[in-house]
């Protein structure tokens, strides 16, 4: 409602407050009563006039202001509720041409004919507003791409089953891949997908419950209690998850989007709107960022509350972190193979709490990864990598290298490689030195972006690295046109090298597809002096790995530089 005039604000309030009926019964009563005395006023005073001191008033004047103040109770009940309001002031104005009607006959005269006449006046305009608000109520609460009633209609038919007997689920619907549909194929076209994704839903939910379109790609759901909404809700996401074919200029293109749903029942008469909806938008949210091939739906319980709860805090102490400088870097070596030279280091965050105990990265970076908080741990990261070990990269030349790690969602920002060469700038630290390693993950989001990034910083002479190779993501046609320098080894590779052949063979092509792509290959999590040789045999270039050393400090990491 954000924008919209406070008088059309404070109209809506009063017509979705839960006393609207109680307002309407009021308005009804004063009206019903002023129609009452204005006929009393007729009957006993006719059309005399009233003597007040000095002054006289015509009995007409008092039955015009008694008849505006029924008129306007009747406005206030067709606003409150057109429905009902119509109706009943319909009702009140023809009870006052009764009455009109009794008082002709009984007189003999048409001095109060115009009195009716008034009346079957106002009630065409009555009827009137009764409709522009029917059809303004209609528009209001309609989404205008699918034809859906839109969020202030869920809200408010929510809103309805709550103060009623009704109980049921509610479930939101996110959609996946639309936004970089609706970018690439424009407008119309994902306006098309939209409607056959609201299609879709509404075929397969049909009499189980009602279909919205709250806001961009999402959708709601409100569910009948006996439904059974898990197998329901699987079948929409299978049915979403469909190709849906548009006809682009004669060009028929096969889209694609995913499906994940957040759930929450309202079987607990205590709860808002508010609190259903927000139980609603956790499990969503939920479902977003933990959702695989095999479930899809997250279902609001006390565990998931909890869950919730942990990450919320866990956000609040990276959050805490940043600002008191509580995190730290830790510097894992790596080594040239042939001859367990030193090659540099890669740069690995830690986050220390107030009472001095460490929390491990395998807690805080996922939940720094589902918010923006790890562009802050990633800035920081560089600033202080930068600043710690310019001096020694200046003495050491191109041949020493520190590696740090940049998240998806940072190297397919448009401003990331000008930030870089920026601080780069600002610290004097030489770009030979500089290794940026990116997850496989980073070649699925927003690819042009993350491709320019990659391509500007080797131009300035940085290093790049594809962290985790081998965990699935990675299309080789896409390495192929990426200036990449190094493809590092999972460690979910190597633990077994020693046992599997297939993960020895796998290993072994890995890192001649590497080399025939002129990059060089690192193995992380070398352990044994078995993996060594194997690694060894295969002709990979560097490792890293408690084989040879663990994570160390900034000043131990200095000693083994001199």
């Amino acid at each position: 409602m954000r924008g919209e005039p406070i008088s059309v604000q404070r109209i809506k309030r009063l017509a979705d407050s839960r006393f609207k009926n109680i307002y309407l019964y009021i308005a009804f009563t004063v009206g019903f009563l002023a129609v009452v005395a204005n006929g009393f006023i007729s009957n006993r005073l006719g059309n005399g006039v009233i003597g007040i001191g000095s002054m006289t008033i015509p009995v007409s004047s008092i039955s015009g202001c008694v008849q505006a103040i029924s008129v306007m109770a009747c406005i206030f009940m067709v606003l409150i509720d057109y429905r009902t309001g119509v109706k009943l002031a319909i009702f009140t104005f023809l009870f006052s041409i009764f009455g009109i009607t009794r008082n002709i006959i009984a007189n003999n005269t048409l001095s109060s004919a115009p009195g009716a006449v008034n009346c079957l006046i106002y009630i065409l305009v009555t009827v009137i507003i009764g409709k522009q608000l029917q059809m303004a109520d209609r528009f209001a609460l309609t989404d205008s791409s699918t034809g859906l009633p839109n969020r202030y209609g869920f809200e408010r038919e929510l809103d309805n089953r709550l103060h009623g007997s009704e109980r049921g689920y509610v479930a939101y619907l996110h959609i996946g891949g639309f936004h970089d549909l609706n970018a690439n194929l424009g407008r119309k076209y994902g306006n098309r997908i939209l409607m056959e994704v609201s299609d879709r839903i509404s075929e397969i939910i049909g009499e189980h419950g009602d279909v919205f379109k709250i806001e961009g790609a999402e959708f709601a759901l409100i569910l009948s209690e006996g439904c059974k909404y898990e197998s329901l809700l699987n079948q929409v996401i299978e049915a979403i998850e469909e190709p849906i074919i548009v006809d682009k200029n004669g060009i028929k293109v096969n889209c694609f989007v995913t499906a994940t749903a957040g759930v929450a029942d309202f079987f607990d008469r205590r709860m808002t709107t508010d609190e259903v909806m927000l139980c609603t938008d956790v499990a969503m949210n939920y479902a977003v960022n933990n959702s695989d091939e095999d479930c899809k739906i997250s279902t609001y319980n006390d565990a998931l509350r909890a869950e919730v709860a942990k990450a919320n805090e866990m956000e609040k102490m990276i959050t805490d972190a940043l600002k008191t400088d509580n995190f730290y870097l830790q510097y894992q070596p790596q080594y040239i193979l042939d001859g367990k030279r030193l090659r540099g280091f890669e740069a690995l965050v830690r986050m220390r709490l107030h009472d001095g105990s460490v929390v491990s990265p395998t807690i805080f970076i996922p939940v720094a990864e589902r918010t923006d908080l790890i562009l802050e741990i990633d800035k920081y990261v560089r600033k202080r990598v930068m600043k710690e070990f310019k001096d020694i990269c200046i003495e050491k030349g191109e041949g020493f290298v520190v590696s740090v790690n940049v998240s998806a969602k940072e190297i397919s920002n448009p401003t990331f490689a000008e930030e870089i060469l920026e601080a780069m700038k600002e610290t004097g630290f030489p770009p030979e030195c500089f290794e940026i390693e990116i997850t496989e993950y980073s070649f699925v989001q927003s690819l042009d972006n993350t491709r320019q990034n990659i391509t500007e910083l080797r131009d300035h002479g940085i290093k790049i690295a594809v962290d985790d190779f081998g965990t699935g993501y990675t299309s080789l046609s896409q390495l192929l046109n990426l200036p990449v320098t190094l493809l590092k080894i999972d460690k979910s590779l190597i633990d077994n090298l020693e046992d599997s052949e297939i993960n020895r063979d796998f290993v072994k092509t890995v890192i001649y597809m590497g080399h025939l792509m002129n990059c060089e290959v690192i193995s992380e999590g070398v352990e044994n002096e078995s993996q060594l040789r194997l690694l060894n045999q295969f002709d990979c270039d560097f490792i890293q790995g408690f084989v040879w050393s663990r994570p160390i400090d900034y000043e131990e990491a200095v000693s083994l530089c001199r």
